[in-house]
């Protein structure tokens, strides 16, 4: 089916002219109108049958649409009186049944749901979803760019569908800042997501100019494969996940980017352990650098990995004696992880020389944000250690803690050590800080731009504020720094920030392996581009690791309180 798409698609764009010259018209549908050639493509394509009326403006049932999908997807399809379903809520004998059969072939059903509500209205988010499954495109579970409408930002589970969909241009938002996602599909838009889902897996992937060059290599993969199972001498001794894995991870590091990955089911467990609140193990953020070496970004508080030493910039060499220098950062974390009251040694580099420092492990809780008022009642101290989903509601109630007391007259946010978190995070933390209508951060795709503008209240603009950031403040903690910065709303106090100005996108695999996949750069309000660079202080203060003082803390209480 792809490659008779491909092929019309082609024909298009030779014979614009004529495209519609003695073709079938419904005179409900108006060559003006916004849907006319999504209809008419889905009428060549044999979805849609002539006649007098299409209906545009009726909404459409599950049955109708997945009808629709089938009949797209499955050229060669052939009704029948009668289906062996295995929903409690259909009828073997009714006409939709042999399409729900093929459905559930294709992927677009599960056959392990209990129900199919066949004569269900459909909502928006549920053409999405039988849409993403028609094509097999794998649905991220984790969103980390912005969201501008507020009906998906408090439906934070549709997040990452709904945003992808806009990236395919699957439907327009009913407003600027309102998706409107649980709102009835009628048939003329159904047509249109049908069609503009069609055309993704192309038009998405590759540009249509490198359409064949896409598709020759592509073949060349298929065609190795099939050479492998059909001709290789000992074909029963390959394992497909290991052949596949292979493969991925190949095309993976061709890319020569440090943030993307692969992960197989089990690495990606590893990953996703990193998400919940709390873990097994030292107790510390790792990364890869830019030459592959496993790098402490830094320990989580009262961790064991602090309580034994452990220190941002430390490079592990060795795990419990195995040398861990050329291995992944997924494989290297798999060591080092372990049950309650286990002991791991590492052997660490810092500032040129070797050192082994021994971690007993142990059951970690990863708070995100701490508060205390300090200097005498006048300041209020938060520190943020990472930007997750309860950062911003967390981040709410101290600012509601600062309105109501008088007393408070100055803020310091310390975001040292924070290696980022959630993009929509920091976002909405900005709104508690930024007027509306700010500018927040600029995310480039390779396909647009988005701005993010700031949607709250600015509660805490006029309040003198100070932000301490070091060499292990990343990602999420740069784009609030930077912000401040480039407003002038805060004086910045400490290192130069790490310098991670890219934006990573999780995409899981029906066998709970994923890839994550660098997507987008983002930049400063004043469109500063930080990857590599870094935020630099306006004060540049160097913590002394000799010393019990915290010297980065103390001169932000200096210049805080020359600003109150």
């Amino acid at each position: 089916m792809k490659k008779f798409i491909t092929a019309f698609l082609i024909s298009i764009v030779i014979f614009t002219s004529q495209t519609f010259a003695g073709v079938h018209q419904y005179e409900d549908v108006p060559s003006w109108s916004e849907y006319f050639y999504a209809i008419d493509y889905l009428r060549r394509n044999d979805v849609f049958k002539d006649s007098k009326l299409f209906n545009p403006d009726v909404i459409i049932s599950k049955a109708e649409f997945i009808k629709y999908l089938v009949l797209l997807n499955s050229p060669e399809f052939r009704s029948k009186s009668y289906s062996d379903l295995p929903f409690e809520d259909t009828m073997n004998n009714a006409w939709y049944a042999s399409y729900f059969e093929e459905a559930i072939k294709l992927g677009i059903l599960s056959d392990r749901d209990p129900k199919a509500e066949p004569y269900a209205k459909l909502t928006l988010i549920n053409a999405l979803q039988l849409l993403f499954h028609s094509q097999s495109i794998p649905i991220p579970r984790i969103h980390e760019g912005a969201i501008p409408y507020t009906d998906v930002e408090r439906n934070e589970r549709y997040a990452p569908l709904i945003m992808m969909a806009l990236s395919f241009d699957l439907f327009i938002p009913q407003k600027s800042d309102y998706a409107g996602i649980y709102r009835r599909v009628t048939r003329a838009e159904s047509a249109r997501m049908i069609y503009r889902m069609d055309l993704a897996s192309v038009s998405y992937t590759a540009p249509q100019s490198s359409i064949s060059s896409f598709d020759l290599q592509l073949q060349k993969i298929i065609s190795t494969w099939e050479l492998i199972y059909s001709g290789y001498i000992n074909r029963e001794e390959v394992v497909k996940t290991e052949l596949s894995d292979a493969a991925i991870n190949a095309m993976v590091e061709v890319l020569d980017d440090p943030y993307s990955d692969y992960m197989d089911p089990s690495e990606n467990a590893v990953f996703s352990d990193d998400l919940d609140g709390e873990i097994e193990g030292i107790g510390a953020y790792i990364a890869a650098d830019d030459d592959g070496a496993i790098t402490i970004i830094a320990p989580i508080q009262d961790s064991p990995a602090e309580r034994a030493g452990i220190k941002p910039g430390d490079i592990i060499i060795k795990v419990d004696d195995k040398d861990i220098t050329e291995m992944t950062l997924y494989e290297a974390v798999n060591l080092i992880k372990g049950p309650k009251g286990t002991t791991v040694k590492l052997t660490i580099k810092r500032n040129g020389l070797t050192k082994i420092i021994e971690v007993v492990r142990d059951v970690v809780k990863i708070t995100s944000l701490e508060y205390e008022v300090i200097g005498n009642g006048k300041i209020m101290l938060i520190k943020i250690a990472q930007f997750n989903q309860n950062t911003p509601v967390e981040f709410q109630e101290v600012t509601e803690i600062i309105q109501n007391n008088p007393a408070i007259k100055g803020v310091i946010i310390d975001v040292r050590d924070n290696p980022g978190g959630l993009l929509d995070s920091v976002i909405r933390v900005l709104n508690f800080i930024l007027l509306t209508d700010s500018e927040i951060v600029t995310i480039e795709y390779s396909y647009f731009n988005y701005t993010q503008y700031a949607r709250g209240n600015g509660d805490l603009a006029d309040y003198p504020m100070v932000v301490l950031i070091n060499k292990s403040s990343a990602s999420a903690s740069e784009i609030l720094a930077g912000a401040l910065k480039d407003y002038d709303l805060a004086k910045i106090v400490g290192e130069t920030s790490f310098g991670k100005g890219s934006v990573q996108e999780i995409n899981y695999f029906i066998d709970s392996s994923s890839l994550k996949l660098t997507v987008a750069k983002w930049l400063t309000p004043l469109n500063h581009d930080i990857d590599k660079y870094g935020i630099t202080p306006d004060i540049i203060v160097t913590d002394n690791s000799n010393t019990e003082t915290d010297e980065q803390m103390d001169r932000a209480l200096v210049e805080l309180n020359k600003m109150m």
